[in-house]
């Protein structure tokens, strides 16, 4: 079964087109979902990332969709996705008009920033050093 042995992290998003656009921005790639128009299927290497709408996906019971709609969304979770070009990924942030919750600085394992996307989900991007080759 395609997917089946995956590492999946799924958010609730406000405007799935909006959000989805920018996450393959960044570099994501969407899986072909036409049976399912409330959810979309990106991946970034081996992981998933599946976008659900907010307001017309199914919850478990009423009492969880109203606390998750009462928000804010995603409070603790941050997502961290590599890239090989954090000035392109932080310029695209500042024009998108995102917030930025820290500066990039070198934090020691890589160069890395911090923003919220569109529903508040904080995400952490980090900036490997590429080994020297001979």
């Amino acid at each position: 079964m395609m997917g089946s042995k995956q590492l999946k992290v799924g958010l609730r998003v406000r405007d799935l087109s909006a959000s989805g656009d920018l996450y393959l921005r960044l570099g994501f790639r969407e899986l072909p979902n036409q049976e399912q128009p409330h959810l979309r299927y990106l991946t970034y290497g081996h992981t998933w990332l599946i976008l659900s709408d907010l307001d017309a996906h199914g919850y478990p019971d009423a009492e969880r969709e109203q606390a998750v709609k009462a928000g804010p969304l995603g409070l603790g979770f941050v997502l961290a996705i590599p890239t090989r070009d954090l000035d392109a990924v932080y310029a695209l942030w500042r024009q998108e008009g995102l917030p930025v919750t820290f500066e990039p600085a070198e934090a020691g394992w890589a160069r890395v920033f911090m923003g919220l996307d569109p529903d508040g989900y904080e995400v952490l991007f980090e900036q490997f050093e590429e080994p020297e080759t001979r």
